[in-house]
């Protein structure tokens, strides 16, 4: 057995597929590895409360969430950062600019969408306001801004994320570009949605320092730190870790720089990237 490593997996295309199942595989693997010593984290762009209670009770030893953002091990939080609300602000002005009109906020508070977000989820047949999430998701457009305030300044928020419709007046590039004062953009995972779609990370936070912070504090040498990913947003701490695992469904270029590429989420890759790095 490998001595004790401290492994960071993404939710969406790696731990779970698109209709939020895990497999049975993973979650035999996910319980070997911990049997063997390994301390495995969540790492993913959703925020606490929109990650399914099914997957928190898997029995995870920690969760980075939204982006990098914030980290938790137990009931204990080890750190939390905040969109200013200056940033907030100026991409909402964007937003309204260039008629992007599905976007959300994601924080510890829940999520706080718009109404052309509220419709693709009710078009998806999602009932956005039932179910486990029911009351961690608010209606921009029904929060009360006093005058003189702005929202920025009444929401508490960590990312935010947005998808264009099929004929944008502006790239993913250039909301990259016009953003960058207040944001780092990476790409989010809306593709089966938009072709043109982003995730707004607080500058300087993401995946990877979130990899390196919570090696630090739980005493893990970087060199013993794992990373499994499939997408762009992943880039961050499958960079910073010490050793990288792309998924065999990965996108946006992520294989060419992994250490390792595992097979397809459905086909077991994620019990077969632990088998080949000796965790279960």
């Amino acid at each position: 057995m490998v001595a004790s490593k401290l492994v960071f997996i993404d939710i969406d295309g790696t731990l779970a597929d698109e209709r939020h199942l895990v497999p049975d595989s993973a979650r035999e693997a996910c319980k070997r590895a911990q049997g063997n010593g390994h301390k495995l984290f969540i790492c993913t762009g959703r925020s606490m409360p929109k990650i399914e209670r099914s997957i928190l009770d898997l029995g995870f030893d920690g969760v980075v969430s939204v982006a990098g953002a914030q980290a938790n091990v137990g009931d204990r939080l080890l750190f939390r950062h905040l969109v200013p609300p200056e940033a907030v602000d100026a991409a909402m002005a964007y937003f309204r600019k260039h008629r992007i009109a599905s976007y959300q906020w994601q924080g510890a508070d829940g999520m706080y969408i718009s109404e052309g977000y509220r419709r693709h989820l009710e078009s998806k047949g999602k009932a956005w306001n039932r179910g486990e999430f029911a009351r961690f998701w608010h209606l921009i457009d029904e929060i009360e801004i006093p005058a003189g305030s702005t929202l920025g300044s009444m929401i508490r928020v960590s990312k935010g994320s947005y998808f264009t419709g099929p004929d944008p007046d502006v790239t993913f590039e250039d909301t990259k570009r016009d953003l960058s004062p207040w944001f780092e953009l990476v790409h989010g995972s809306y593709d089966r949605i938009s072709p043109n779609n982003g995730e707004l990370l607080i500058n300087g936070i993401d995946k990877g320092t979130a990899v390196r912070d919570v090696a630090a504090a739980l005493g893990y040498d970087i060199a013993d730190t794992i990373a499994i990913g499939d997408s762009d947003n992943d880039t961050a701490m499958l960079k910073a870790a010490g050793t990288s695992v792309a998924m065999g469904n990965a996108i946006h270029g992520i294989k060419d720089f992994c250490d390792i590429v595992t097979t397809d989420i459905h086909d077991d890759g994620l019990a077969n990237a632990f088998a080949r790095l000796g965790l279960a």
